[in-house]
């Protein structure tokens, strides 16, 4: 066979379509894998979540509130939808594989955007290559990714609000995305709240300025800007009313203002947990702790927004990736959030295989230095707190190195959206 038919019947094979249907069957594997896994094993399979995600869409079904089960701190759209549960247990596991494959699917559709129309055919093929093995090995078939949806943990639906987000104001479609952003992004999660800044400046005339007077008047005079920022809020807004009017102060307390007042003092990836464990008694500590959490998580937000609002995937990933790793509590599911922008951001950098073989070596190796005494203290029962704590530290520093390594390699993209490249 030929070169060239081979990389045709190669090419059909692995089709768009036929990538997401292979996806999707691994997932649902592991799904219905976790009834055997839970039954057998004692560390469970399903996500601890999920069971307290179900338990509320049972409350609901029964006419009652989903915040009387205890640590259900999530919209009440999320109970509701989730109602299937009472019939059906897995329901909800499957309406998550589903919607982290149409993760990839607005993946695919985001980065063929993004390649060059002026090469060769062949050159076209290689880069259309390379864009399906991005998309496949950093969200379809990640096993972080794989097994955090078919646990049943409900973040892929946030995720898949920030692409269609970004997706949408390729298209030029800003208001739709507004709506998005603020109605299914920041109300399922207020993270996404971060980009407000960069997508704010991207739809500004900011780029044409030759000056810095001419920089000041683009940047407030911002019609569309303005327009988004108002519909987002909005609508968050709006379904906070919603969601107020049907439970009254508990939901906003559980939705929301736990989370700016949350003190976790349980070991996790932040390595702000044992500052805050010794200092639980002492308030005038933990506000400073928190104070000191979030400036620079707002800062970094506001230099990564001013320095790469032209390309919102990178700039998010940047983003995403100083505030989880700032952020008072870390866990691994979160680190999907910045993950989900990884297929985008690989178009941008001009890296060697050398060097991303070290940063993943590094980021893994962070993670497994941290969960050795983990490990010793929840199953052993041994005293490794300040072992836990350096390795968090540790692998800040890593995030951070993986960071600037990444920022290092940046090369901007030559945009087919010829109004604007996001």
């Amino acid at each position: 066979m030929s070169t060239e038919k081979y990389e045709d019947s190669l090419d059909r094979t692995w089709s768009i379509p036929n990538i997401l249907k292979i996806a999707l069957s691994c997932r649902l594997l592991l799904v219905f894998y976790s009834t055997v896994h839970d039954y057998v094993f004692k560390v469970k399979f399903t996500d601890i979540d999920y069971q307290v995600y179900t338990d509320a869409a049972i409350n609901v079904y029964n006419g009652r509130s989903p915040y009387e089960r205890h640590t259900y701190r999530y919209t009440p759209v999320l109970a509701w939808v989730l109602v299937p549960n009472v019939a059906y247990e897995k329901f909800g596991k499957i309406l998550f594989c589903l919607v982290d494959i149409l993760v990839g699917w607005l993946l695919f559709k985001i980065a063929l955007t993004r390649l060059p129309l002026n090469v060769t055919i062949k050159k076209k093929f290689e880069l259309l290559s390379e864009c399906k093995w991005a998309v496949a090995l950093f969200w379809l078939f990640n096993p972080l990714t794989v097994v955090i949806s078919a646990r049943g943990n409900a973040d892929c639906i946030v995720c898949a609000a920030v692409i269609l987000t970004i997706y949408l104001l390729r298209k030029n479609q800003w208001l739709l995305a507004a709506i998005v952003h603020g109605g299914l992004a920041v109300h399922f999660k207020i993270y996404p709240i971060i980009y407000l800044p960069s997508i704010y400046l991207a739809l500004s005339q900011v780029r044409l300025a030759t000056n810095f007077q001419e920089f000041l008047r683009y940047l407030f005079l911002n019609f569309r800007g303005y327009i988004f920022v108002i519909i987002s809020i909005s609508c968050f807004v709006f379904l906070l009313a919603i969601g107020y009017h049907f439970y009254g102060y508990t939901f906003l307390n559980e939705y929301l203002l736990y989370h700016f007042t949350r003190q976790d003092i349980r070991h996790n990836f932040s390595p702000y947990f044992y500052p805050l464990y010794l200092s639980m008694n002492d308030p005038f500590w933990t506000k400073v702790l928190s104070l000191g959490a979030f400036l620079p998580q707002m800062i970094s937000t506001l230099v990564f927004a001013f320095k790469y609002y032209d390309d919102l995937p990178f700039c998010w990933f940047l983003s995403t990736l100083a505030f989880v790793s700032l952020n008072k509590v870390c866990t691994s599911q979160y680190f999907v959030w910045y993950i989900v922008f990884l297929p985008l951001v690989s178009q941008n950098l001009e890296i060697s295989n050398s060097q991303t073989f070290r940063l993943l070596f590094l980021w893994f190796g962070g993670q497994g230095a941290w969960l050795l005494p983990a490990y010793f203290l929840e199953f052993q029962g041994w005293n490794t707190y300040i072992w836990i704590w350096l390795s968090s530290l540790l692998f800040l520093c890593i995030n951070f190195y993986i960071m600037v390594s990444l920022i290092r390699c940046y090369k901007p993209l030559v945009d087919n959206v010829k109004a604007k490249k996001l």
